[in-house]
């Protein structure tokens, strides 16, 4: 049989360009070849499940700003398809003097990449 697309990968990349394949091309036949009886049975089924927000990444860098815009669009995706999903935000602890300079210095970085921050003493840690 001849189509008119072939996808080589059911993982994550694989099927994501799939979908966009058949979006452009309505109508257009796609074979996706996966080497496994079922798909996403390597790293795509086995990571943390997490989207990054980009808090790490230098402020402006390409990785900052595509972080930033995955995250928008995972989270888009997911609602259009009704894949639940919770936003539950990231938590970092300093424990040392040391570790609250790196802390301070993180979330300057978060801010000027646009994240929504808020530091927490160790009181109102507590309470979450």
């Amino acid at each position: 049989m001849i189509y008119d697309f072939c996808v080589i990968g059911g993982g994550i990349v694989g099927l994501a360009t799939a979908m966009q394949l058949l979006k452009a091309h309505p109508g257009a036949s796609l074979v996706l070849v996966e080497k496994e009886a079922a798909i996403a049975k390597h790293q795509t089924g086995h990571n943390s499940g997490v989207i990054h927000a980009g808090v790490y990444y230098e402020p402006g860098s390409l990785k900052a700003r595509l972080c930033k815009r995955g995250a928008e669009l995972s989270k888009a995706f997911c609602t259009e398809h009704k894949i639940p999903f919770e936003v539950c935000g990231k938590m970092l602890v300093a424990s040392n003097p040391r570790q609250l300079a790196l802390l301070s210095n993180l979330e300057e970085r978060a801010r000027k990449n646009g994240l929504n921050v808020e530091r927490l003493d160790a009181q109102a840690l507590r309470r979450r």
